[in-house]
């Protein structure tokens, strides 16, 4: 059912077998994706394990990114249905809480925080320019389907939604001077940063949907079957956008210098990062805005072997960075479905995921893992007293869902158990008709 409504072109039903409504009966379909790549890594593990931050051994100096990626596709409601057998047309509703973020740090804004004196030149330039955002909201979708011949179908959906948050940070020009001498450092940045919310006052009905901050999208796909077997399917996926209201905020901002003194003292980074929120904090205004969407387009080439199916996806975003290469391998053992999957990214990363299911014409539950390998070796570092970790970037990734169909069984009127219009004593039915109700 999560795949009728990520595709819509795809099919939910297998007619003269499933039952006709489909519902995840308010069980959270959940999916959550978090990676973290670059030449930081090193110190980036410690900071998650052993919650210190050393940045001695990080590369400095060459401008070096480190990508943070994090994201989260929730269905809270799916409820479908099948409409008509002919064109096997479907229908559903839904509701997702989701959320998409992604940001571009550079290794020396990780090295200030923990200690100046690791800079081996007095005067840096340009090297803590960064960028990056997070979005999240909800959606509100309706979405159909239908086949227009045995080869050939279309799907799309149709998203109503409601901004919870918003942040995008790009910082210009950066620039700091050290004096060891006198243990002191000062900074200055210029950039934009626009929110949805004072960073100190995140209210907790701001999750609530309340449509202040509307928005609206569009998935649409399509399906074809080719004569050897083979299967395309393509989509165009969630393309849209969200208006924040003019209550939003907006910081054009130029700090100027910020001294740090006593900088080998400890508190040297709390006392900056405090500087940094009151600095650009002077400079907000409340402003409308519209932000787009994370959309996709997506192509996906498949054929079945038998119990086997492997799936190649190419994967671009459209209004941010990113892309994949995906093959995904089913392997179909009675009510059993067992997925292999390796994932090759536009930040050079790797992932290997898996997946077990049990699917039946009228239940579907699954769970898995986009990064099995990497998710599993962080509950084993979790577990371990000290470094050395394992090497190569962080991720964790889980997702699990439900579904289950009840009603009756639409059928192809040629398999069908009972004709419709069929009555068992129609004689009798007559006669009633034309005698009509005693009183």
């Amino acid at each position: 059912m999560y795949d009728s409504f990520e595709n819509p072109s795809q099919r939910a039903y297998q007619v003269d077998t499933s039952r006709r409504f489909a519902f995840n009966f308010l069980i959270p379909t959940i999916s959550l994706n978090t990676t973290f790549s670059g030449p930081a890594e090193p110190a980036f593990k410690s900071l998650i394990y052993d919650g210190v931050f050393n940045g001695r051994d990080i590369t400095l100096g060459e401008n070096k990114m480190n990508t943070l990626s994090f994201g989260s596709n929730n269905y809270i409601a799916m409820l479908r249905v099948l409409k008509a057998v002919k064109k096997y047309k479907e229908m559903g509703i839904s509701w997702q809480i989701r959320n998409d973020g992604r940001a571009s740090v550079t290794n020396e804004v990780f090295a200030i925080f923990d200690d100046y004196r690791v800079f081996n030149a007095s005067n840096l330039s340009n090297l803590f320019n960064i960028k990056g955002y997070n979005q999240s909201y909800h959606q509100f979708s309706f979405a159909y389907r239908q086949n227009y011949t045995k080869r050939f179908s279309v799907g799309a959906k149709f998203s109503l939604l409601s901004g919870i948050s918003y942040t995008a940070l790009k910082v210009d020009k950066s620039e700091i001077n050290m004096d060891e001498a006198n243990d002191e450092f000062d900074v200055s940045v210029k950039g934009q940063l626009r929110s949805s919310f004072k960073f100190d006052n995140f209210q907790r009905q701001m999750i609530n949907p309340n449509f202040k901050n509307p928005g609206l999208s569009i998935t649409a796909g399509a399906s074809y079957r080719l004569r050897d077997g083979w299967s395309i399917l393509g989509n165009m996926k969630d393309i849209g956008f969200i208006k924040w209201n003019k209550e939003a905020y907006e910081y054009n901002f130029d700090t100027g210098q910020i001294i740090i003194q006593n900088a080998s003292n400890s508190s040297a980074d709390d006392r900056l990062a405090d500087s940094l929120d009151t600095r650009i904090s002077r400079a907000s205004i409340n402003k409308s805005y519209v932000s787009m969407i994370n959309g996709k387009a997506e192509l996906m080439l498949s054929k079945e072997f038998g119990n086997y199916k492997p799936n190649l996806i190419l994967s671009k975003t459209i209004y941010y960075d990113g892309g994949d290469l995906v093959l995904v391998n089913n392997y179909h053992l009675k009510n059993h479905v067992l997925t292999a999957s390796a994932a090759y990214n536009t930040t050079g990363i790797l992932q290997i995921g898996g997946q077990y299911m049990i699917k039946t014409p009228n239940v579907e539950f699954y769970i898995g893992s986009d990064q099995l390998l990497k998710s599993y070796e962080m509950l084993r570092n979790y577990t371990k007293s000290a470094s050395p970790y394992s090497s190569g970037y962080t991720g964790v990734s889980f997702y699990m869902g439900f579904g289950l169909k009840f009603g009756s069984v639409l059928e192809h009127q040629a398999n069908a158990n009972k004709i419709s219009g069929f009555r068992k004593n129609p004689i009798g039915k007559f006669i009633k008709g034309l005698v009509g109700k005693k009183d």
